[in-house]
């Protein structure tokens, strides 16, 4: 894709809409958009979904000549303005671009949970030991329950845990 010698700006959208802002940006001649967003598994009354969500909820970037773009940019179905300091839209820097661009063409940073294996370490999130911290014993994958060490009163103990009550902790 061949970069626009134009500068970057950040578009403030109007709420949830920015899908549609950047679709409606994407099809002004001369306007070139990064919108970064995060893939994640999100817990719901009905178990885990997968979701891709905006990175920067409300935001979007967009590259276009200024003098020329300002108004059809801001006059986008999904815009609410461009993000302006002293009447004039706020520059992004190309390194800042050049970061989300890596995220890969769709721009979507994954942020799905790694699958659990013994000797992991993991934090309980949920229940009587919310706050502990383990280490992964045993998995049970058709119960979805995990077996985790934990210090318990001294001593180290097995505990039997639902897989949505634990989450992989930083090493």
């Amino acid at each position: 894709m061949p970069e626009l010698s134009d500068g970057w700006f950040c578009v403030r959208c109007k709420p949830r809409q920015e899908a549609v802002a950047a679709g409606q940006l994407q099809s002004i001649e001369g306007v070139e958009i990064v919108f970064p967003r995060v893939k994640r598994i999100k817990r719901t009354e009905h178990g885990k979904k997968t979701v891709i969500e905006p990175l920067f909820p409300g935001y979007l970037f967009a590259s276009f000549a200024p003098d020329e773009l300002s108004g059809p940019v801001n006059h986008t179905r999904g815009v609410l303005h461009l993000v302006r300091r002293d009447s004039k839209p706020v520059a992004v820097d190309r390194s800042v671009i050049t970061e989300l661009r890596a995220l890969g063409p769709e721009a979507v940073l994954s942020l799905e949970q790694a699958a659990l294996m013994v000797g992991d370490k993991v934090r309980i999130v949920r229940g009587v030991f919310a706050g502990a911290e383990g280490e992964v014993l045993r998995l049970h994958p058709p119960a979805k329950r995990i077996a985790v060490l934990l210090q318990l009163l001294g001593a180290e103990q097995s505990v039997d845990l639902a897989e949505d009550d634990i989450e992989g902790s930083a090493p």
